[in-house]
């Protein structure tokens, strides 16, 4: 094949594959693939660059078996060659000579794999800065020579296109989401407006009613339906206090204002509790058993109700969405013998509150399948989106928590471990009047 019928072929293939990629995963491995093939090489790795930590963030390699095996993923953008292509926005190929295993560095030790060919392009058009490094391994046959890195070139810069296209539907997408749930808050939050007026009303006629039963002879009936009634329209008041609050901090989020959180001193102990136990019915149909641990003494805080409610609820939600994505398609809840509706569970879901050290500490851990550090990172950065097979999501719940905490001068921090489940965790300053 000449080098033009190559270079053709490559950009045939690039195009085709790359136009049709709709999820970020797959799109990365589509590229990497296709640079492994165009070029020969036997394996290779993909990273994008991240500006705020100077950073490139590991994506995919090839072989897929070797990627526990690797000693490193994530490297600085100057390291090595890849680093070396991203600084120079150039394509670089080295050769080594071969050498005896007590030489090897750490990634042959740790791979197995001697390096003999290698070739580092940076993913980028023309005068555009680089948005990651494309970095394949050990050609099948000779080295990598200058057709590889015109073919590698066109590729990176089809690639870096549909990237970027890629990132602009989604921000164009999300946009467009979040436009849609600032409207439809925005006619809840009247809705709910309305409904907490009328149980304005409804104050009024307990208290006219409480006052003809004290005037009149006492009717015990009566009496037990107006003390009945009464914890219920508190109840009912509180949730449509929520509703109209959430929908005013949803719209907020949707139209970029900045929060305003109506802070109080309180408790958090219960709201904690209250807010997970709402979940309770969700947890039960996902065959998820639902703990807790909370320190029913911890010191009243500075805080917003609302917005512990809210954070904890996105937690303990997307730790019943891990646990549930654990669960074989083949098994089978059982009955308990005692209550037919009572079925068994597959994971559980704990969620803690304790006060030490002067800071309020909440943590929501679950048995799911656990993720990798670069996962956890990029849910820190608020930029991962839901990676659930079975639970699809937008990532937009997280980011909620994040920008929640922040009102809180709260830290977030996930301690995870791939198959052992995760614990994310809320550390929240104690603050007075």
């Amino acid at each position: 094949m000449t080098t033009n019928d190559q270079l053709i072929r490559a950009v045939q293939i690039a195009t085709r594959k790359l136009a049709s990629s709709g999820n970020f995963n797959l799109l990365m491995m589509d590229v990497l693939a296709i640079c492994v093939e165009a070029a020969g090489a036997t394996g290779g790795t993909i990273y994008l660059h991240e500006p705020s930590s100077h950073r490139l963030r590991f994506q995919h390699v090839l072989p897929e078996n070797i990627a526990d095996k690797l000693p490193s993923k994530d490297i600085a953008e100057d390291f090595g060659t890849a680093g070396k292509a991203f600084q120079t926005r150039q394509t670089i190929t080295r050769e080594f000579e071969p050498k005896p295993e007590a030489e090897w560095n750490s990634f042959e030790k740790a791979t197995g794999v001697p390096v003999l060919t290698m070739v580092a392009t940076p993913l980028m058009m023309e005068d555009e800065t680089p948005i990651g490094v494309v970095q394949l391994l050990n050609k099948n046959e000779g080295s990598f020579n200058e057709t590889d890195v015109a073919v590698l070139d066109i590729i990176a810069a089809v690639a870096t296109m549909a990237y970027l296209n890629y990132r602009l539907t989604e921000e164009s997408a999300r946009a467009s989401t979040l436009l849609g749930m600032g409207k439809v808050s925005h006619d809840i939050g009247n809705l709910a407006a309305s409904l907490h007026a009328t149980l304005g009303s409804s104050d009024i006629a307990m208290m006219g009613l409480r006052q003809q039963l004290e005037i009149q002879e006492q009717n015990d009936a009566v009496k037990s339906y107006v003390e009945t009634l009464d914890p219920m329209i508190c109840d009912l008041k509180s949730s449509v206090d929520r509703i109209v609050g959430y929908s005013r901090l949803i719209s907020d989020l949707s139209a970029g204002r900045a929060l305003r959180p109506n802070k109080r001193m309180g408790a958090l102990g219960e709201t904690i509790e209250t807010s997970a136990a709402f979940l309770s019915s969700d947890s039960r149909a996902s065959h998820v058993l639902l703990k807790y641990d909370i320190q029913k003494d911890g010191p009243e805080t500075l805080h917003d109700e609302l917005y512990i409610f809210r954070m904890v609820q996105n937690l303990v939600g997307n730790a019943i969405k891990a646990v549930k994505e654990t669960i074989p398609n083949n098994w089978v809840p059982v009955a308990s013998e005692e209550d037919e509706d009572d079925l068994s569970t597959y994971g559980e879901v704990i969620v803690r509150y304790r006060f030490a050290n002067e800071q309020h500490i909440i943590e929501v851990q679950d048995t799911g399948p656990g993720m990798s550090p670069e996962v956890a990172e990029r849910i820190l950065s608020g930029t991962a989106r839901s990676q659930w097979d079975k639970a699809s999501g937008s990532g937009w719940g997280m980011k909620i928590v994040l920008e929640l905490a922040a009102t809180h001068d709260a830290k977030v921090s996930i301690d995870s471990v791939l198959g052992c489940g995760s614990t994310f965790r809320l550390t929240m300053p104690h603050c007075v009047l």
